[in-house]
């Protein structure tokens, strides 16, 4: 369990120095055209920090329970049927993101030689970010699965490490 605390922090940390390399490629492009100097290598930069702040955003969400998604259905329904549509949807995600990451894999290995515009830097990296992405996403499926159960899976509202869960009491231990 620590090793996994460790994990989500690091990836955490990660999204957002993604997010902030897209703020500073953009601001730093828009600073250096307004004074003639413009980067050239600038919206490659932004592109590649806005995949990486994407992909890993969506798996901090999804480990969350918090994607977006119309619960209607699911809060009129008991727990026993909340459980088997999520069974429903676990079964359609799960296949479909591990053929996005098998392919996704092939599409970054074949774009490894290509250039990225000014950037210098391997347009692999930019489209590694899709396998490694479904990846993560894949494995913090299964961790909420385990975690919160079915009728939980979609429902942040279980989630473990939110306020008055787990991680809230095991805090409490500490103290």
């Amino acid at each position: 369990m620590a090793l996994w605390k460790i994990f989500d922090r690091v990836e955490q940390v990660v999204a957002l120095i993604a997010l902030l390399g897209v703020v500073l490629s953009v601001l730093l492009a828009g600073i250096g055209r307004s004074i003639g100097l413009p980067m050239a290598a600038a919206p490659q930069y932004a592109q590649l920090s806005l995949i990486w702040a994407c992909m890993l955003g969506a798996d901090l969400a999804a480990r969350q329970g918090r994607h977006i998604r119309v619960t209607a259905l699911a809060d009129a329904v008991p727990t026993h049927v909340r459980a088997a549509l999520s069974l429903v949807i676990l079964v359609l995600i799960l296949p479909f993101l591990g053929f996005v990451a098998w392919h996704g894999w092939f599409l970054a290995i074949n774009n490894w030689e290509r250039e990225l515009g000014a950037s210098g830097l391997s347009y692999g990296v930019v489209t590694l970010a899709l396998p490694v992405g479904a990846v993560l996403l894949a494995t913090s499926f299964i961790r909420r699965l385990l975690s919160v159960g079915l009728a939980g899976l979609l429902d942040h509202s279980a989630d473990p490490d939110a306020p008055g869960g787990n991680a809230a009491r095991d805090a409490e231990d500490l103290l």
